[in-house]
């Protein structure tokens, strides 16, 4: 449903457990490009039958064949390998002339992967939490968030967030300079993300509000309107 509002080449971000996409048609709409593992080691260990769960997936998606935006030098990782180690490998006669020939150390650092353990999730003792209601299933952490939200838009795009809950996306997105419809049904939700939003600095102007009032309709993403280049 989201693809018909999607540029050609934006991204789109699904949040789920490992079978998220067993009954979700998407091949006719959407291109999906990676299944992130976001690692979580500090879970509960509640096995006793079966391995415990230490991870969610973060299903990204593109519209059409090739990104519209893909950011790497705004998301890069530390280097886990020792310069000189590196330097030795690329020297190695069958690395300088195969299919990775170009392939250089970077300083900036590296490609994150697919396979994310360096941003923990939120705890009850996490000063970026706004409820415990909220806790694991609703907010995420903002560093999350951004290295997405850096990844697949640019500035000024609008991002879309069908699910905002807490306001963590709207939140980055302010803080980034880029445009944002978010939508949420929780009126306490609402309120916390629109204080969150009124802290936050924005690269684009004044702060931002998300409706709160019953009478008023939350941005219908379905209606006709700019085409997002970023959602999930």
């Amino acid at each position: 449903m989201f693809s018909d509002k999607l540029k050609e080449g934006g991204a789109l971000y699904l949040f789920g457990k490992p079978d998220c996409l067993d009954f979700i048609d998407y091949r006719p709409h959407l291109t999906l490009c990676s299944r992130i593992v976001w690692f979580q080691p500090s879970r509960l260990s509640q096995g006793r039958i079966n391995y415990t769960n230490n991870y969610d997936i973060i299903c990204y998606f593109i519209k059409g064949h090739r990104p519209r935006a893909f950011n790497l030098d705004d998301i890069r990782v530390p280097q886990l390998v020792e310069l000189e180690h590196r330097r030795r490998c690329e020297n190695v006669p069958s690395v300088n002339s195969g299919k990775f020939s170009k392939t250089r150390f970077n300083q900036k650092g590296k490609n994150p992967g697919d396979v994310w353990g360096d941003i923990k999730q939120l705890t009850y003792k996490s000063h970026e939490l706004i409820s415990r209601a909220a806790l694991n299933t609703i907010q995420k952490p903002e560093k999350l968030i951004e290295r997405l939200v850096k990844a697949s838009s640019l500035p000024n795009d609008l991002v879309l967030d069908p699910f905002c809950g807490t306001g963590t996306c709207p939140v980055v997105c302010q803080r980034l300079g880029r445009n944002f419809i978010a939508i949420e049904s929780d009126h306490d939700f609402i309120a916390a993300a629109n204080t969150r939003l009124e802290r936050t600095t924005s690269h684009v102007g004044t702060p931002r509000k998300i409706a709160l009032s019953p009478a008023e309709k939350p941005a219908d993403p379905y209606n006709p309107s700019p085409q997002l280049t970023f959602s999930w």
